[in-house]
């Protein structure tokens, strides 16, 4: 490996978690910008046990994929956001089966997945609060 490609090498954990997040963000977006086309994909014994209108349940799931995916994006709490994220999609994959979207949303759970296992990258804010200085800092404030 020469230098230059050891030097980018450090960059791809912080690309594979800005762009994760986007996804998720762009889709909770999309939930609230137009929830009534996103109520048939909630499955019939979700809205017989849930006490929830399915325009409701679809704000919820903006909402939490909103909380978790902007967790993700500046990396804080990356391994707990990662994990609930790869848990939610894995089971948008159940309900969606085999086919195009379900195998393009399988893809999404293993590169969640794989930000769960790596853990925060030397660019997240977990990493960043954890440095002494910075703890310095925010004890200050």
């Amino acid at each position: 490996m020469n230098g230059e490609t050891g030097k980018l090498k450090k960059y791809a954990p912080v690309a594979l978690r800005t762009g994760i997040a986007i996804v998720f963000l762009w889709f909770a977006f999309s939930q609230i910008k137009n929830a009534g086309s996103w109520t048939r994909m909630i499955p019939s014994y979700v809205t017989s046990i849930v006490p929830f209108s399915s325009n409701t349940l679809v704000y919820m799931n903006a909402a939490f994929e909103i909380i978790f995916a902007s967790l993700l994006l500046v990396g804080l709490y990356t391994r707990l956001a990662s994990g609930l994220l790869t848990l939610h999609l894995l089971h948008i994959v159940t309900i969606l089966g085999y086919g195009p979207t379900g195998v393009r949303d399988f893809s999404l759970v293993i590169a969640t997945l794989s930000i769960f296992l790596a853990g925060a990258d030397e660019f997240c804010l977990d990493r960043l609060i954890g440095r002494s200085e910075v703890k310095e800092i925010i004890t200050r404030v």
